[in-house]
């Protein structure tokens, strides 16, 4: 990323930061670092130092087009080897939340040597996963071609932090050379928040639905995704007629917004006679404004005798009687209709009505 670029508001508000000239600060005191590829990631990555680079020149790897720093024949030595970079200027806030991609490239062996990455936040170290790259993940990808790598993973961190200033290291653990198993990193996201309870915390989500060895992400970022397999972290948008889901497609909703109702996992509609609706396009739960709700259909106005109630906003038609009695003229109830007036219904209940137009209306 060009400096350039930099936003003029940033650069007008923010003028102590000359070392952080050439990542991109976004709405919300998020800083995004890493985020581009070709001539515009090496610049990018440029501010960054390394403890030993095997070409002193070259500090990233394309692996397939997308540009990460470190990868394959970049770092020098094998374990403690580390990518550094300092961001002053910062917001006041009490906790860091550090989003970055991790590419697991070539023979990483796992648990059985510990090959693993840190991450170290001024002095605090957290240790990342431990990954069997080349186990299980089909072809290779990047790097040397010998082995099928993990797929890349987000991970999603916090930290207890509240200084002006804060010092990234991603570290090296793996315990052989770079040209035969190596660490990159793209895609970093800081924002400085307050949040009432500081914490420090990892969890991952997997880039193609692959488990994690361990610290999944147990929930989505938004009620609009469901995760596909827990142990991976990794979740997917809901269909668009889903309000929250637990499956791909239009069947695998679990509720519906407002004006549909669910049935089967798939949202309908509700009838345009309904403002909300479950269970059938019919069954109204509540009404169109400056409409009546009798026995959940929804009516203009209540058939004289009904009387009117209001209850939760909603406005009722009422009988006077019970059962299956007629509701009379006079408010009275009778199990018939005397034969000068005609019987009718609305939803559940039973009125006798004047045949006539003279019949008055409630409303």
């Amino acid at each position: 990323m060009k400096c350039a670029t930099l936003f003029l508001l940033t650069i007008l508000v923010l003028s102590n930061l000359e070392a952080v000239s050439c990542y991109g600060w976004k709405s919300g005191w998020e800083l995004w670092d890493l985020e581009y590829n070709g001539e515009s990631f090496v610049n990018e990555v440029e501010p960054w130092s390394a403890t030993l680079l095997i070409n002193p020149k070259i500090k990233y790897y394309n692996c397939l087009g997308t540009y990460v720093m470190g990868g394959y024949n970049v770092l020098g030595g094998t374990k403690n080897q580390y990518w550094e970079r300092t961001y002053t200027g910062l917001p006041a806030h009490n906790q860091l939340n550090l989003t970055y991609t991790v590419y697991v490239i070539d023979s990483w062996d796992g648990a059985s040597v510990d090959d693993h990455y840190e991450i170290q936040v001024d002095d605090y170290l957290q240790r990342g996963w431990s990954f069997s790259g080349f186990t299980n993940y089909g072809v290779a990808t990047c790097g040397s071609g010998n082995w099928g790598e993990y797929p890349p993973v987000i991970a999603i961190s916090t930290f207890v932090h509240s200084g002006s200033s804060v010092r990234i290291r991603f570290i090296n653990m793996l315990n052989q050379a770079s040209n035969d198993e190596s660490l990159g990193i793209r895609d970093i996201k800081l924002k400085f928040v307050n949040v009432t309870t500081p914490s420090n915390s990892l969890c991952g989500r997997s880039t193609a639905n692959k488990p994690l060895p361990n610290w999944p992400c147990s929930e989505c970022d938004t009620p609009h995704q469901y995760m596909a397999l827990a142990s991976s972290g990794t979740c997917y948008e809901c269909a668009d007629s889903c309000a929250t889901c637990n499956a791909a497609g239009a069947n695998g909703c679990t509720s519906c917004y407002s004006g549909n109702y669910i049935s089967g996992g798939t949202c309908s509609p509700c009838s345009s006679n309904c403002a909300t609706c479950t269970g059938s396009a019919s069954h109204c739960t509540t009404c169109p404004s400056a409409m009546f709700m009798a026995s959940n259909a929804c009516y203009l106005n209540c058939m004289f005798p009904l009387s009117v109630s209001e209850s939760g906003g909603i406005a009722y038609c009422n009988s006077p009687c019970s059962g299956s009695d007629y509701a009379m003229w006079d408010g009275s109830c009778s199990s018939t209709c005397l034969p000068e007036l005609s019987a009718t219904t609305m939803s559940s209940y039973r009125v006798c009505t004047f045949p006539c137009s003279v019949n008055p209306i409630r409303l």
